[in-house]
């Protein structure tokens, strides 16, 4: 068993060996995986392609394993070209996984990523291990970068989101679509935790995170066939790739917060738009994807969406389609989280769970507090253990918690105008109590140090006996 020291050490090597490879695109994540990939090809010692494909899904020709590449590379600057284009002829299911849209790998000058790699040796390393070192390269590479779309939510809230849904899971068979797939890792924790039979789909609009996609879900042992059957690639909020009466039990969703969409007047003829009347902003696509997963969301499904918290209260369309979405009574639950929940930005954010089965009423709750610092990335908090055990009881029982949770109801939402914002519901002030008689004590004690100084320094001061020290003598005794 390799230890999580030796993975997160590897982790941290090839970070720092690859700043160019990386600055060229997903290179260093090509190279990583196809390094796993050919290690672990190796390890089965399959006798043929179809022993390769049926143990593991795929099969890397003998000639162009990892090392053989690498060593091809010092004289042939085409060489991992070459072997890329190989792979997707041989592995016609994952045709363009490693298809990259940087094709100068040639012109990488610095072998260091390339040298280290060739050091390793990953025939020890399960699908679980390996799985990690990918998942620890991916949040570590993209948090440390700020990149506010690409990065997907920490492990801990994936975690989160995935236990509030499966507890909302009541058959043996679950469809579970990811709509903002990313690097599909969010899907992956899902997988882990529902104890049904999961049926995984996923949606995502980079190209390149698409292909960083492919690679993770096969790195985590996800079949090829299954991989070219339910991801693709794609604008969700364009609905291309799926039809419209497709439905699915959980969709868990974590979009670009904000992004600018197409608002084309247009869409209103959409049945996603129709009934509510309005289009979010073009410069805020937040409740496009909301009203869109709901399209797809089957009668007893659960969608658990993150947002940024200024999607509770913002006004003009997104206010109007937040009424629309409470008179449905599609919301059935507002969790707070604390500030910067989502890796590096320093912004309070907040997750949001839909049904379409009617929610009498919402349960909201002020998690906002419960969190740590990160020690490596200053904006970034946890949820503390205590925090993360919390929010999951409150939700499971619904329960109400003094300063912490409530059960709000649509009335109460009118009165304030369909305003969600926590505080409207949940009194966080805390009146401090103050001790009058040991605030006392505590001021008459330091009164009796003050005098005992003074009285010092006026003896110091009469025996300086100069009229520097008479002058701050009659200061001390006029404070008096």
């Amino acid at each position: 068993m390799i230890s999580k020291e030796r993975i997160d050490q590897i982790s941290k090597d090839i970070l720092e060996k690859s700043s160019f490879t990386f600055e060229n695109g997903s290179t260093a994540f090509e190279l990583l995986a196809y390094k796993i990939l050919s290690d672990r090809q190796r390890a089965i010692k399959p006798v043929d392609e179809n022993e390769s494909r049926d143990k593991i899904g795929y099969y890397i020709e003998p000639n162009y394993s990892f090392e053989k590449v690498a060593q091809r590379d010092r004289t042939n600057p085409e060489s991992w070209y070459e072997a890329f284009q190989k792979f997707a002829v041989t592995n016609p299911l994952l045709l363009d996984m490693f298809t990259s849209e940087y094709p100068h790998l040639g012109e990488i000058k610095d072998k260091s990523l390339e040298d280290y790699l060739t050091t390793c040796d990953f025939t020890g390393f399960s699908v679980t291990e390996s799985s990690f070192l990918f998942d620890e390269l991916l949040e570590n590479y993209y948090s440390d970068r700020r990149m506010m779309y690409s990065g997907d939510a920490p492990k801990q809230l994936r975690k989160l989101i995935a236990e509030i849904l499966n507890s909302e899971v009541k058959t043996e068979k679950v469809s579970i679509f990811d709509p903002v797939a990313m690097f599909g890792s969010l899907l992956l924790t899902l997988k882990e935790k529902f104890q049904s039979k999961v049926e995984l789909r996923g949606e995502e609009f980079s190209s390149d995170i698409f292909r960083l996609s492919k690679m993770n879900m096969l790195i985590h042992g996800i079949d090829a066939q299954t991989i070219h059957d339910n991801f693709v690639r794609g604008d969700f909020l364009k609905d291309e790739e799926f039809d419209a009466n497709s439905k699915f039990d959980i969709i868990p969703m974590i979009p670009p917060f904000s992004r600018h969409w197409d608002a084309n007047p247009e869409l209103l003829n959409d049945p996603c738009f129709s009934e509510v009347g309005v289009l979010p902003p073009k410069s805020k696509a937040d409740y496009a994807y909301v009203l869109r997963g709901l399209q797809h969301l089957s009668e007893d499904g659960t969608m658990a969406v993150m947002l940024p918290t200024g999607a509770l209260f913002r006004s003009a369309t997104e206010g109007e389609i937040r009424k629309y979405l409470l008179e449905k009574r599609n919301i059935h639950a507002v969790i707070s989280l604390p500030q910067g929940a989502r890796n590096y930005m320093a912004i309070y954010t907040v997750l949001l769970i839909f049904k379409q089965k009617k929610s009498d009423k919402i349960l909201f709750i002020d998690a906002s507090r419960d969190g740590v610092k990160n020690a490596t990335r200053l904006k970034q908090n946890f949820l503390t253990e205590e925090g993360f055990t919390k929010i999951l009881h409150t939700y499971r029982n619904r329960e109400e918690v003094d300063r912490y949770s409530r059960l709000v109801s649509l009335d109460e939402i009118r009165e304030n105008d369909y305003n969600l914002n926590i505080p409207r519901y949940i009194d966080t002030f805390s009146e401090k109590k103050i001790d009058v008689e040991a605030t006392m004590s505590s001021l008459s004690a330091k009164q009796k140090v003050i005098e005992k100084s003074k009285k010092e320094m006026i003896e110091l001061l009469n025996k300086l006996d100069t009229p520097e020290a008479r002058q701050a003598i009659k200061a001390v005794s006029i404070s008096e």
